[in-house]
């Protein structure tokens, strides 16, 4: 076990599927936020890199995805020591980035809606989560400060790590059928917690874990950037594959779970 997690925090890891790690890059966050800055002027694009605009308000950049191949800072950040050695910790197995993004959530930015990461990835047909397969574990980095007004991540507490329950989704729109979330009367039944963080703050979470935020309530803009890491022995490193697919079909309903950007042209 490293010096960053204690026996007490994996037990906590053990029992809610989550870790918060306060200040894992504050001494980086100049340089994460210049980068961002440059990844927004970009433009817009599926090609290469992966833009995407609000769905009630598509001139705002709502996220960015499949940034490494174009950027060695955010490549050295996200497939460096740091982070995949503290992903394969908790995983327990080599583990390799699956996929990045970053989530700019403007002022006004709408909700991620509660969801399940993995109803997204590799399970998303199943009835239940596939106790064989170790869950894809996902890395928030917190490059502003992240509070209950501009739309922190709310998470389930108390959710452990073996639980393989899927939980039923819909679709609230009518006019966009793709775009999935937990259903209302269960959301509203399961307690939430509001996680708030501060610039550098890494908060770790499971594929398995139902989570969400609330629209950005606030002048500022809130911007996070995320890793997922699947098992490398889930079939190894699936990076490529996964964005080739997804630039085929970006509007696939697997796609849109939970995400408030919108369908790509």
């Amino acid at each position: 076990m490293t010096q960053t997690y204690t026996k007490a925090l994996t037990l906590f890891w053990k029992e809610n599927s989550y870790v918060h790690i306060p200040g894992l890059f504050k001494d980086r966050i100049n340089e994460l936020s210049t980068w961002i800055d440059e990844i927004s002027n970009w433009g817009p694009g599926i090609d290469k890199w992966m833009s995407y605009y609000e769905m009630d308000n598509p001139s705002q950049l709502s996220r960015v995805e499949n940034f490494i191949p174009y950027h060695d800072g955010m490549k050295e950040i996200f497939t460096g020591k740091t982070i995949t050695s503290l992903i394969s910790e908790l995983m327990q197995e080599p583990a390799v980035l699956y996929k990045e993004r970053i989530n700019y959530k403007s002022p006004g930015g709408g909700p991620h809606a509660a969801h399940q990461d993995g109803v997204a990835y590799e399970q998303g047909e199943n009835s239940s989560f596939d106790p064989k397969i170790a869950p894809y574990l996902s890395i928030l980095v917190s490059v502003d400060e992240a509070t209950e007004e501009n739309g922190c991540l709310q998470v389930v507490p108390n959710w452990p790590l073996d639980s393989l329950e899927i939980i039923p989704m819909e679709a609230p729109y009518a006019d966009r059928p793709e775009y999935k979330k937990i259903k209302q009367s269960i959301e509203d039944s399961l307690t939430w917690k509001k996680l708030p963080a501060q610039p550098g703050d890494a908060l770790i979470f499971t594929e398995r874990l139902p989570h969400r935020s609330e629209p950005n309530h606030s002048d500022k803009t809130r911007r996070i950037i995320y890793g997922v890491y699947n098992p490398l022995s889930d079939g190894g490193d699936k990076r490529e594959k996964y964005y080739t697919d997804k630039k085929q079909n970006p509007n696939d309903a697997r796609y849109m779970v939970g995400n408030p950007h919108a369908p790509s042209l």
